[in-house]
């Protein structure tokens, strides 16, 4: 049969049209069948009463979950740790493409400053006792490791701006 409509180009056209004459007389006449509507309950559930159940709901009253939180501050400390490092590597390698040269030359000065140092110890510090605390523990340090990161970042970032001025390649 195949063969037979392969050789009658017409013929299969015309049963290709013929079905789709016939799929949209069958959706444009609305002859489906009509939506089952449930039936609304009488009952208050959770203090809400019945009238009211299907109207939107706002999130007064609402409390968060600390187990199934998935905000920013709602993770776990290292999740939060981890985050914090990525993005500061991912700043300091885009700082890297921008002029390799000018960008060593800024890291030399900027690991030599007193300040930098300091900040890498009280990291070090940080990180040694990062594995023996508890969440509550880890939780309350994530703000001064993020303000730390913070820091260290904006005074390369000078620097890097700073040894750019210099070698006149405008890396901004």
């Amino acid at each position: 049969m195949i063969a037979s409509l392969a050789r009658r180009p017409m013929l299969l056209g015309l049963v290709l049209f013929g079905a789709a004459w016939i799929a949209f007389a069958w959706i444009a006449s609305g002859d489906r069948p009509e939506p089952i509507a449930r039936p609304t309950k009488a009952s208050v559930a959770h203090g809400i009463p019945a009238a009211h159940a299907g109207a939107p709901r706002s999130a007064n009253g609402l409390a968060v979950d600390r187990e199934h939180d998935v905000s920013a501050d709602g993770r776990p400390p290292d999740a939060r740790r981890e985050s914090i490092i990525r993005t500061g590597l991912g700043e300091i390698q885009e700082l890297q493409q921008m002029n390799k040269a000018v960008f060593d030359e800024a890291a030399g000065r900027w690991n030599a400053q007193p300040r930098v140092k300091e900040l890498i110890a009280r990291w070090k510090e940080t990180e040694a006792t990062w594995k023996t605390q508890d969440d509550e523990a880890k939780a309350a340090v994530i703000p001064q490791m993020e303000a730390m990161w913070k820091e260290a970042l904006g005074l390369l970032r000078e620097e890097v701006e700073k040894s750019a001025r210099e070698a006149g390649a405008g890396v901004r």
